[in-house]
């Protein structure tokens, strides 16, 4: 009889629970389900931790970045983490790397702009000594650095308001840009990209993004500047994707944004911004200043934080973003 009363107690405790009228019991929180992204926007994809990354160049699988104003490494652009590849020699006889370009003719080559020596350096993308170099008397900052098809080369220096042009042999072409309040002219020029026929250049001094002919001097391309509309604040670093001219990439200094525009003026996306929940950081990204372009990702450096930021466009609303939290 007591064993046939313990076996009750389970039952009778079950009809005490859920007879309890009017009582009512509050779930734990449940996480809020995600939400694809929308395809065409720009979404956090992973951090890379880097010592002090600066300036950065892509082409195909690597990214070619400055570590600690010393060193340049090569990266495998898709991997979760920072790997490097271990056919890529380090690049030797550098100094104090402060600007990359890079080019393909016969082969792909790297330039770096030395403050060391004051030197522009190119080497083999495999790294090892440089391939050859030049300097210019004239030059007192590298402020910006891009290349073309045939290994010319494009210095802008920022502190004597000027943009050179040199031959692959490294003697000086041509003038493409100085001093001067118009289009086609210059003021305090920073960031340079070769985009396949002209220069882009982030004329940092006048708030704007323009693109100048490489065939002439002071002769800007058809179209008002990007930003002639007053739409950015100290651009400091422009991009394109070498399959995709037609979009322009903006690191935008002084409103801590990289902003996407077509050469038409419109701007066509926030691919940065901390006021953008698809790229919020725990620790926001301070000043943009270095920024490369690599089919739907998007590479912002963060020296100050020691990492390197990936953003990737969703090219469709049917999978989430990998890391919404910059966590690698």
């Amino acid at each position: 009889m007591i064993q046939s009363r313990l076996y009750l107690w389970p039952l009778a405790i079950a009809l005490g629970i859920f007879s309890a009228c009017g009582q009512e019991f509050t779930l734990p929180p449940q996480p809020e389900p995600q939400t694809p992204p929308t395809a065409g926007t720009y979404n956090i994809e992973k951090t890379w931790d880097l010592n002090s990354p600066t300036d950065m160049v892509s082409q195909g699988a690597f990214l070619y970045v400055i570590e600690g104003n010393s060193e340049v490494n090569a990266y495998f652009i898709e991997q979760r983490q920072a790997v490097r590849p271990t056919f890529v020699q380090p690049f030797e006889g550098l100094i104090e790397p402060v600007q990359l370009a890079i080019a393909r003719r016969e082969s792909t080559f790297v330039f770096v702009a030395d403050a060391g020596d004051m030197q522009v350096k190119r080497y083999h993308f495999t790294g090892g000594p440089p391939r050859a170099s030049f300097t210019d008397t004239s030059w007192v900052e590298f402020s910006g650095l891009a290349a073309d098809e045939r290994l010319s080369i494009y210095v802008s220096d920022a502190t004597r308001d000027t943009i050179f042009k040199y031959r692959s042999t490294g003697d000086r072409d041509r003038l493409i840009s100085d001093l001067g309040s118009g289009t086609g002219f210059v003021t305090g020029p920073r960031g340079l990209h070769y985009d396949g026929e002209n220069l882009v250049v982030a004329d940092t001094n006048k708030d704007w993004v323009q693109r100048i002919l490489t065939d002439s001097t002071n002769t800007a391309a058809d179209g008002d500047p990007i930003g002639f509309d007053a739409s950015l604040s100290s651009p400091w670093d422009v991009s394109t994707d070498r399959n995709n001219a037609s979009e322009i990439y903006i690191a935008d200094f002084g409103t801590d944004r990289v902003l996407k525009y077509d050469v038409t003026g419109a701007l066509l996306d926030s691919v940065y911004s901390p006021n953008k929940l698809e790229t919020q950081l725990a620790v926001p990204i301070d000043g943009p200043r270095y920024i490369s372009v690599e089919g739907n990702q998007v590479f912002v450096a963060d020296p100050a934080e020691n990492r390197i930021v990936v953003l990737l466009r969703a090219t469709d609303g049917s999978s989430l973003p990998p890391d919404t939290t910059g966590a690698p």
